[in-house]
């Protein structure tokens, strides 16, 4: 084999997948420096950044959510922090902790367990895609005119707006029924974008309206991609499949970053232990594939919230939002949602299996934070 393992995509999944691969013989193809792309808002829990040693990327905190419901704003105190980070500085950090070769070009499938790519063919005893929605190792979907199925879209712009805390915006009338918006600060400017749940992807006019009817802002540079909202298959043959290429962004709250890394770490740990003989590659593939089964009940939930929800009349989603926000109601919900990716296994050689996690006991160590991190997270 040229390789132990072969990573199509360097973005969060591959990235994380790579680093618990360390000492390995990895080759990591993406067709992008690593780090320049950026498709996503960049807001996750603060301890990720944390577990993963991507402190520094850290650009701001936030310890709430408001929800804005047309005129109504419902407001969430989180029991613990989420942040916004550079992406740059993030995948810099990620790409560090890792010592894969890295192949610019662009993968086209594979046959067996040899990877075809713009630049040769190259094979390797495992597979991981982490190639993002086309799944372009496991199904060999490179071409833009794909029908994209089964997916969300998402368009995003920067506007000077100095805010606090995670903002989200459902205004049907506005927004049309099934579409939403949001803004997620990042120390004196705030990314701000919206996202239609049907795949719409002429979304300029509705985001120039947003931003000029929300914040007096003008459209500036734009970034963003299609978001996944059905789960895909976990393996395909030789194939591991993580991040957007097996669908496992949260539904509803579009979560990516977390999940990405969360599956990519258990893909990375996988393929350390094939390597290291205590187990086959088949055996390695059933255990992911049930790993990644053990987490479809929250996704059926929030899928079927997804749809849902935009039925309901805007009097009801706020009555329900308060409901929510009842702290013994929203503590419940919110244990719930950290469990599903636990931060804490994205430490290198950690065991997501054996982690059992109640968000009060989660404390984030101050002295282990670069300076600016903990001073930030203290003030909030």
């Amino acid at each position: 084999m040229d390789y132990d393992v072969i990573i199509a995509g360097g973005s969060f999944a591959g990235l994380a997948a790579a680093a618990q691969l360390r000492g390995k013989r990895v080759l990591l193809i993406e067709p992008h420096s690593i780090g320049s792309i950026q498709t996503s808002a960049c807001g996750t829990l603060l301890a990720v950044l944390e577990a993963t040693g991507t402190g520094d990327s850290l650009i701001q905190v936030h310890d709430r959510i408001l929800l804005h419901l047309d005129r109504r704003t419902i407001e969430f105190e989180l029991d613990y922090p989420f942040c916004t980070f550079d992406f740059h500085t993030f995948a810099s950090r990620m790409l560090e902790f890792s010592d894969a070769e890295i192949m610019r070009a662009a993968v086209l499938g594979h046959r067996g367990h040899m990877v075809l790519t713009t630049r040769g063919t190259f094979d390797a005893g495992i597979l991981i895609d982490a190639s993002g929605w086309r799944a372009a190792l496991a199904t060999g979907h490179l071409t833009k005119t794909d029908r994209a199925q089964g997916l969300s879209f998402g368009l995003e712009s920067v506007v000077p707006a100095a805010e606090q805390g995670l903002h989200f915006y459902y205004h049907p009338k506005q927004l049309g029924m099934a579409n939403v918006g949001w803004l997620f600060p990042i120390d004196g400017t705030s990314r701000a974008g919206v996202a239609s749940y049907h795949g719409r992807t002429q979304l300029n006019r509705l985001l120039s309206e947003f931003l000029l009817t929300s914040f007096g802002q003008p459209v500036g540079s734009r970034h963003g991609g299609y978001i996944p909202l059905r789960s895909k298959p976990a393996t395909t043959g030789h194939v591991f499949r993580v991040g957007d290429a097996a669908g496992q962004c949260f539904p509803l709250t579009a979560e990516g970053i977390r999940p990405a890394l969360y599956f990519g770490a258990a893909v990375g740990r996988l393929a350390r232990r094939v390597l290291a003989g205590e187990m086959g590659e088949s055996e390695a593939l059933r255990e992911y594939q049930a790993f990644v089964n053990r987490h479809q009940p929250l996704y059926r939930l929030l899928r079927a919230m997804q749809v849902g929800l935009p039925r309901l009349p805007l009097s009801w989603i706020a009555a329900l939002a308060r409901q929510v926000r009842r702290p013994v109601g929203f503590s419940a919900i919110l244990n719930v949602y950290w469990r599903a990716a636990d931060p804490r296994s994205l430490t290198v050689n950690s065991d997501p299996s054996t982690l059992s996690v109640d968000p009060g006991t989660v404390h984030i160590d101050h002295a282990h934070l670069p300076e600016s991190m903990a001073q930030r997270s203290e003030s909030r």
